[in-house]
């Protein structure tokens, strides 16, 4: 066991020797460019230790080799090692959530449980259990092989070539890991067309010491790290657009005791023979030498004075370089200029359209454009017009050339980074249905075909491994699906079937981790939990593959539960009453059905009482005189949260809205702004929301929308749930009885189940009192189809209004909301004070001295009126 950890310690520190032999921890994956200049047969072995922390549930790696035409000469999937039961609990998606985490704690004045560089240690490395795998690869060619390995972070990899050749390395696709000497110094090439550069870094641990200087062939400093910090980025600009071109800068990376993540990319000239958003992007290759940088040339292929990547991308450009320029130029019958796309192509005007197919539905709605092949091939079977296949040829080859050399498209969306939900699954690179359409329903030429074959079994099987960042953004996640769907119905490839079924088993399971995918409750979740505005998309996205593919109806009864969530979620006047979104405050797209089996639950109708999906996050009932909406499902985590501008989302056993079935909304629980603007819980004073809230004895505030009810239940007719207040020791029940005529509520606060722990030894007198509280009911500001405002009036003991309410708490046995005709009666159990609050809402004083917090309660009835 020592020679062995010396053995490991020796190459963990060591970047000597071409990377002879080295470690990585993946995030998402690496590629060894390997310089194999005699064409010899070669061994790559793969030491595969799988920390089993991080994620929940099976974790297979993908292990592909391709010689230096770019053809594949290995493809495998290491299965998972079978540990798959839970083990680190907050739900994460990528690097950004799991630094996050760390920073969180970090500000609450604690360390994390566990420190992020210990598993790099040698001594804990080589306690994991360690899985061998060999890959013969046979070098019948001379040049640069690409060895490419996607896991998660939960994985360790050693690479090792038997014979040693020189290699070069690549993380992506935003980072590579390094621990130890890794990385201390290297070379990297520069891609021709490179017009500046992306740096970000991230040191976990504290302390942060490592500097990171990246210096030009003259020695100069073009990029200067931030010590210090736990996450620094920078972007520069060369003095002129290809400065740098086919020359090699240094990488210095400084002593320090933790790992850390390092990402540079070049920037790279716009091209109008690349289709892509953003900006293009060429992931920094990192050599042991300069010999070795210059030689794999960061992936770069050069042919024909243009850059390129892939093989495919090259016998793609030669193909169509063979066809005339007349065979481009589209014409009708008769000869008259015609437009391929439908109309769909602006330039140039009135150009008479070529015969069309109806209901072309964009695979992403409205949301980003689809390119002219997706169009033109739609309309293909119409008018079998052969010069507009050969532009959708052209056109599908342009969005292809953005693929980069790790088989994912090479661009950057979000500062230096993209997520691959977004930029490569469906949302906005649309050319998986386009390769169905020229693979399955084209009379393309065969040859041409075997090369669309060709690219999409690389990024077909690249995309199934895109699934850790990918997993947070629910609107985007769900597209992912759909182009896995069309990339195997492409190839017709049974490895591309089966990591299909894999990610949708799992996408619909849980089994990507807690909080993604599709959600208990229905819709597609998002920030870990549900976005209002975001869970909309798939309404329209997912038209598009429900009608390519009738047949499979998986795709049909998630969608349909998505639909179905929204008849129950919508509000009327497109009020966006989604307290719980964990993204923006703005309202769905579309809006409430008026008919049919997902008709809006808050039209006039039958009685019922359900708890959504039975998935006991959502209740929702319907009585001759009202509609309501209760939420007390999941949020986003506070370690989330504390990365936005304030608390993203509320629930907590909240009334989301009262529906007077036929006239309106009487009450509407909103968020002032997106992304927790204007949310946090010090603003609570100026919130629009159904809640408890105020000040704890300690001078802290507290609302108890904060919460996360798991005991959420029905029974009958009445909903009961509870739970603790979060960064608080506080604990909320609230309680609904739905009955014929009203809604009977009720709330209680009292301490969370922490005291006893927290007071073993020493009492802490202002732990679980508060010296002020109110219950909090939002009303719509203005009256519906009149000029006014809502009237808000005292209810006197016999229930007759009184004055206006105000600003001035006064004593009153309930409050009238009037929209105009039609509202709702606020009965309390007892004569209490109350008052108009900052943002529309009433505010019924429960505590205005410090007391114990389970002296802290109330019931009242809401009587809805008007129909």
């Amino acid at each position: 066991m020592l020679r062995w950890i010396l053995s490991l310690l020796l190459f963990l520190a060591s970047t000597s020797l071409g990377f002879a032999q080295s470690t990585h921890r993946l995030q998402d994956g690496i590629t060894a460019f390997v310089n194999n200049t005699e064409g010899k047969d070669f061994n790559v072995h793969l030491a595969v230790r799988d920390l089993n922390l991080f994620e929940t549930g099976a974790r297979e790696l993908l292990v592909k080799v391709y010689d230096p035409a770019g053809r594949p000469v290995v493809r495998k999937v290491i299965p998972d090692d079978g540990v798959v039961s839970k083990a680190f609990l907050p739900p994460i998606g990528a690097w950004d959530h799991e630094a996050w985490y760390y920073a969180y704690c970090y500000m609450k004045g604690t360390q994390p449980m566990i420190r992020w560089s210990a598993f790099s240690e040698p001594d804990r490395l080589a306690s994991v259990a360690k899985r061998d795998f060999k890959f013969a690869v046979k070098g019948a060619k001379k040049g640069v092989y690409r060895v490419l390995v996607v896991g998660c972070i939960d994985h360790y990899v050693t690479l090792k070539m038997d014979p040693a050749m020189p290699h070069a390395i690549a993380g992506h696709p935003d980072w590579i890991h390094g621990h130890g000497k890794q990385w201390q110094k290297s070379y990297v090439y520069v891609p021709r067309g490179s017009v500046g550069m992306f740096a970000t870094f991230a040191e976990y641990d504290a302390p942060r010491q490592r500097t990171v200087i990246v210096r030009g062939p003259d020695g100069k400093q073009l990029i200067t790290g931030k010590t210090g910090q736990i996450f620094w980025k920078d972007q520069i600009t060369f003095e002129k657009p290809g400065k740098y071109d086919d020359q090699v800068l240094t990488v210095e990376v400084g002593p320090g005791p933790g790992d850390f993540l390092l990402g540079l990319k070049f920037r790279l000239e716009r091209s109008v023979k690349v289709n892509f958003r953003g900006e293009r992007v060429a992931p920094a290759v990192y050599a042991p030498d300069v010999a070795t940088a210059r030689a794999v040339r960061g992936g770069a292929i050069y042919h024909d004075g243009e850059v390129f990547w892939h093989g495919f991308q090259v016998r793609f450009h030669d193909w169509l370089k063979k066809i005339p320029a007349s065979e481009f130029e589209v014409t009708t019958k008769d000869g008259k200029p015609a437009d391929p796309a439908a109309g769909y192509l602006k330039t140039p005007k009135n150009l008479i359209a070529l015969p069309t197919r109806p209901n072309f539905l964009p695979v992403n709605g409205v949301h980003w454009r689809a390119p002219a092949c997706d169009v033109i091939l739609h309309n293909y079977p119409a008018h079998k017009n052969k010069a507009a296949l050969n532009v959708a040829l052209r056109d599908l080859q342009r969005g292809l050339r953005v693929i980069g050399p790790h088989d994912h498209v090479a661009n950057a969306a979000g500062g230096p980074f993209a997520n691959m939900a977004y930029e490569f699954g469906n949302y906005a690179w649309h050319y998986w249905r386009p390769a169905w359409r020229i693979l399955r329903q084209s009379d393309a030429p065969d040859e041409v075909k075997a090369i669309v074959h060709e690219a999409f079994l690389v990024t077909g099987d690249r995309l199934a491994f895109c699934r850790t960042w990918e997993r947070v953004n629910g609107n985007s996640y769900a597209q992912v699906l759909t182009a896995l769907r069309y990339a195997h119905e492409a190839t017709n490839d049974p490895l591309q079937k089966e990591l299909f079924e894999t990610y949708w088993q799992r996408f619909t399971t849980g089994g990507w981790g807690e909080r993604v995918g599709v959600g208990p409750s229905g819709p597609i979740q998002e920030g870990f939990g549900y976005a209002f505005h975001y869970a909309s998309y798939i309404l329209t996205t997912w038209k598009a593959i429900r009608a390519d593919f009738p047949d499979d109806k998986r795709f049909a009864k998630v969608h349909d539960g998505v639909h179905r969530w929204f008849s129950y979620t919508y509000a009327d006047e497109r009020v966006p009453a989604g307290p719980w979104s964990t993204r923006t405050s703005f309202y769905p797209e579309g809006g409430p059905a008026k008919d049919g089996p997902f008709a809006w639950k808050g039209l006039p109708g039958p009685a019922f009482t359900d708890s959504v999906n039975n998935a006991d996050e959502f209740f929702a009932a319907r009585r001759k005189n009202y509609y309501a909406l209760t939420y007390h499902g999941r949020l986003s985590p506070k370690w989330e949260s504390n990365a936005h501008p304030g608390q993203s989302g509320y629930g907590g056993g909240m009334l989301c809205q009262l529906q007077i079935p036929g006239k309106g909304l009487a009450i509407a629980s909103t968020l002032n702004k997106s992304y927790g603007e204007d949310m946090d819980i010090s603003l609570w004073r100026n919130f629009h929301l159904h809640t408890l809230a105020g000040i704890q004895a300690d001078g802290a505030p507290f609302v108890s929308g904060d919460s996360e009810h798991a005991d959420a239940k029905l029974k009958q007719n009445v909903v009961v749930s509870s739970g603790d207040i979060r960064n608080t020791p506080l604990h909320v029940r609230r309680t609904f009885a739905f009955k014929d005529q009203e809604i009977a509520c009720s709330v209680q606060l009292d301490e969370s189940g922490f005291g006893d722990l927290l007071s073993l030894w020493l009492k802490n007198n202002l732990r679980g009192r508060v010296r002020e509280a109110y219950e909090m009911i939002p009303f719509q500001p203005n009256q519906r189809g009149k000029k006014g405002a809502t009237i808000v009036a005292l209810l006197d003991a016999q229930g007759n209004p009184g004055k206006v309410l105000d600003k001035e708490p006064t004593e009153a046995a309930g409050v009238l909301i009037d929209r105009g005709g039609f509202g709702v009666r606020i009965v309390f159990d007892k004569a209490r004070p109350v008052m108009r609050g900052n943002n529309n809402t009433v505010m019924i004083r429960l505590a205005d001295k410090v007391v114990a917090a389970k002296d802290v309660s109330m019931s009242y009835r809401l009587v809805p009126f008007g129909n």
